[in-house]
């Protein structure tokens, strides 16, 4: 999934693209996990350059917050210890399959886990997504 697919993410997409667009580079993919509580996100995003990982959140509560996109680029020539691991089961007694997928990497720190099943799954979808554009622009 690029930035522009993901739903209730709010201003921040707007300035992720401000970011992209001030260093001239291009999107391959984009994770986005949104704390339920807070609102804060990550935004992890594979691109030309490298792995950005972008942090957006508030410093402050109430009205008037002010909302920052904080984070920073990783080359990919710097980016260390990337893996995709996968579990998959098949339940005999429920005819049903699932996989757990699980991205890791130790630089920059990144732990994401999402399920497949039988039923679509637009989280998983964009984890693989993300999974597929960094393996691929990795050297």
């Amino acid at each position: 999934m690029k930035i522009g697919e993901w739903d209730d993410i709010g201003r921040s997409r707007a300035l992720v693209q401000r970011v992209l667009g001030e260093l001239r580079t291009h999107e391959l993919a984009t994770h986005v996990v949104i704390n339920p509580d807070s609102g804060r996100q990550r935004i992890l995003m594979a691109a030309d350059v490298g792995l950005f990982d972008f942090n957006y959140g508030t410093d402050g509560g109430g009205t008037g917050a002010v909302w920052t996109l904080r984070g920073g680029l990783t080359r990919w020539t710097s980016v260390r210890g990337f893996r995709l691991q996968a579990d998959a089961q098949y339940d005999e007694a429920g005819g049903t399959a699932k996989s757990v997928w699980h991205v890791v990497c130790e630089e920059p720190r990144i732990e994401l886990v999402a399920v497949t099943g039988d039923e679509p799954s637009p989280a998983a979808d964009a984890l693989l997504d993300f999974a597929r554009a960094c393996i691929a622009a990795m050297p």
